[in-house]
């Protein structure tokens, strides 16, 4: 039992008593050894940016002005953060405001405090634009027009947007817990993990079945590979390790083979534009690649082991040293060339696994795949019966290979390059006369200024009915694109004489190139995933303004872009802002905006009252300048997917996502509450 601010009794809840142990933890861990917390302390163990902003929350807290918070004030803050009612959290957001503490808040308060929360949240807006944003929530809020707010005009506002105010409420203390209790949380919500893993798969069956029949075909042509390989051995009258190591050494050579199909780009891209191409799972073909990788690299692990446990077990002090079996081994052809084959795969497996990619090193993971060609060397030297698996995908492979050689002969310029906010690379060349694309495909890009071998994968992001340029988007994410992003930094006259030769191969075919077969395609787009999208838009405002009608069947499009700072919607704001615009897309295109970056508790609560403000009285958004209001938070994706099922209750929707894999997980299983269909970009 404790009391509130007003005096009365508050009972704690077992949930609140448990938050508030963690308060305390959280409070000595900030506190240290005087156990009493100071300004700084205060700024750097709740992570604030502005100082000025901490210093007021600082203020807040220190009830007796001390110059010091102790653990009593801390407790008692939190308390109200997590037990107190709607009215006392807002009370707290109020007094922010109120500098002076006179009990009402002027316009120079406001402006302020608003200033200090934009500088809180690395926004970053004109002075004017402030002032504009200060005077619309001002007039808004005081409605006896006093010059001043009260606590119950500041109220009455706040209740007038109750999605945001419950949204503040809720969370209003998730800065002061323990980052360890907020994942402890997620994890208790993440219950009934059985039921979770069913509804999964039958999702997963009504989405991608062709894919999940591939992989049932797969997995069986590896159970009868292996038996096979093992029987043989059997007939033969060998040792079990002997028949382990053959059994697998039969799923190497299959897998040895398709490895080469799931990389066919052109052919691949080609079965993609015809009638059947929806049928055939060639949205998974990295994934398949990387599947097969690890399956063909643990049967080749198992075949040493076997054949390793096999000449182990004819070790005979007396007779077969271990030296001598060994030394004969690796004299033989299948022995020398076993070694060389383990240790070229155990190079390439270590540096195709997601983290090296994850630290930027992709330079690593490109050499060492370019290993394959020995392997396969080595594979047909090691087994010279190979030759029968791998002859077809192999000539079909050499033929891709003639015509990515064939265009890497062909040099085009680059026209411009220009730095972008997020560490972002744009790039305009002239679009060569043979290279035709369809909008969301994608082209794999070398600058030998940068490496002489080096290919990268990127998105179109211009429109293919532009036939004398072609545009990319790069993002900075290792040591090729930050050098790249480092050189469009420098002025014209500063780079080196070659900085304009670039070479394409491609186009190559994407999910989001099925986007035109769908009636009601959801597009989302996370940071630079805006980029097969920003082609597709591109386009159908094309054909929109000649036609004067929807491309194909669309009946209605939806486009999610989240970012996480705001400069990064200076990418294409301009195509958003015509989409907006103009009388032929605005209508059939619905935009929404989500700046994912700021906390959603106290820090921010007034700033997205005042924003919401701001859009309903100029009708255009603060950071942006869209018709679309920019909202700071994350996406509610059970909410937003179920506005688009209630606007189309029968209709087929279909979910495109182009990020981080963490989210698609997220999405595909949201997607599939509502019966949308759903893919996510590749390559």
């Amino acid at each position: 039992m404790t009391e509130d601010h007003a005096g009365a009794p508050v009972k704690l809840g077992r949930d609140s008593m448990s938050q508030l142990r963690d308060i305390e933890i959280r409070f000595k861990a900030i506190a240290g050894e005087d156990e009493k917390i100071d300004k700084d302390e205060l700024q750097a163990g709740l992570g604030l940016h502005d100082a000025e902003y901490a210093a007021r929350i600082f203020s807040l807290i220190d009830r007796d002005s001390s110059g010091s918070i102790t653990l009593w004030e801390f407790i008692d803050f939190a308390q109200v953060l997590l037990t107190g009612s709607p009215d006392q959290k807002l009370r707290i957001v109020f007094d922010l405001h109120d500098l002076n503490g006179d009990g009402t808040v002027d316009r120079a308060e406001l402006t302020h405090i608003l200033d200090r929360s934009l500088n809180e949240h690395h926004l970053d807006i004109s002075s004017e634009k402030l002032a504009a944003l200060s005077e619309a929530m001002f007039q808004k809020v005081d409605v006896d027009s006093s010059n001043s707010i009260t606590f119950g005009e500041f109220k009455t506002c706040i209740d007038a947007h109750p999605a945001l105010k419950d949204q503040m409420v809720a969370s209003s203390a998730t800065w002061l817990q323990l980052p360890e209790r907020i994942d402890r949380d997620r994890r208790r919500n993440h219950g009934r993990v059985l039921h979770n893993l069913v509804e999964g798969w039958i999702r997963l069956w009504e989405n991608d079945r062709p894919w999940l029949i591939l992989m049932l075909v797969y997995a069986v042509a590896n159970v009868w590979m292996f038996r096979s390989g093992v029987l043989a051995e059997i007939h033969l009258g060998s040792d079990i390790f002997t028949q382990i190591a053959q059994g697998a050494a039969a799923c190497l050579k299959l897998n040895g083979a398709i490895i080469l199909i799931s990389m066919l780009r052109h052919s691949l891209t080609f079965l993609r534009r015809t009638w059947f191409g929806p049928f055939l799972p060639l949205d998974h073909a990295i994934a398949f690649h990387k599947i097969v990788g690890h399956v063909a690299f643990l049967c080749a692990v198992v075949h040493v082991g076997g054949y390793i446990g096999a000449y182990e077990s004819i070790i005979d002090p007396d007779f077969f040293t271990r030296d001598v079996v060994y030394g004969e081994l690796f004299k033989s052809r299948v022995g020398w060339t076993g070694l060389t084959l383990i240790s070229l795969f155990l190079l390439m497996w270590i540096f195709s696994l997601r983290f090296v990619r994850n630290k930027g090193l992709f330079d690593l993971f490109y050499i060492t795949h370019q290993l394959y060609w020995l392997w396969f060397a080595f594979f047909l030297l090691h087994v010279p019966g190979f030759w029968m698996w791998v002859v077809g995908p192999g000539v079909l492979y050499l033929i891709e290979r003639g015509v990515r050689l064939f265009h890497g002969l062909k040099t085009t310029n680059l026209i411009q390059a220009d730095a972008l906010p997020s560490n972002v690379t744009r790039l305009k060349m002239k679009r060569p006369g043979w290279f035709h694309y369809q909008p969301g495909e994608y082209v794999f890009l070398k600058h030998p200024m940068i490496s002489r071998f080096e290919w990268h994968p990127f998105t179109a992001t211009s429109n293919p009915e532009e036939t004398e340029t072609l545009e990319l988007h790069v993002r900075g994410v290792g040591n090729w694109t930050h050098r790249l992003h480092d050189l469009a930094q420098q002025s014209v006259p500063e780079r080196p004489a070659e900085w304009t030769r670039v070479y394409l191969d491609g186009p190559y075919g994407s999910p989001a190139s099925d986007i035109f077969d769908s009636k009601i395609p959801v597009l989302i787009g996370a940071g630079i995933g805006v980029t097969p999208f920003a082609s597709i838009l591109r386009s159908i405002l094309h054909q929109r303004q000649r036609a004067g009608a929807a491309p194909s069947q669309m009946e209605r499009i939806y486009f999610i872009w989240m970012n996480r700072d705001q400069k990064a919607f200076e990418w294409f704001v301009d195509l958003m802002a015509e989409l907006e615009d103009d009388p032929a897309t605005r209508d059939v295109i619905d935009i929404q905006v989500y700046l994912t970056g700021l906390r959603a508790e106290l820090t921010s609560a007034s700033l997205t009252v005042a924003m919401e403000v701001y859009h309903e009285e100029t009708g255009r958004d603060l950071l942006t300048g869209l018709r679309s209001p920019t909202l700071l938070s994350r996406p509610n994706w059970q909410t937003v997917f179920k506005s688009i099922r209630d606007a189309h209750p029968t209709g087929s929707v279909d979910v495109f996502y182009c990020g981080p894999e963490g989210l698609s997980r997220v999405l595909a299983r949201e997607a599939g509450r509502f019966d949308f269909g759903y893919k996510k970009e590749n390559f």
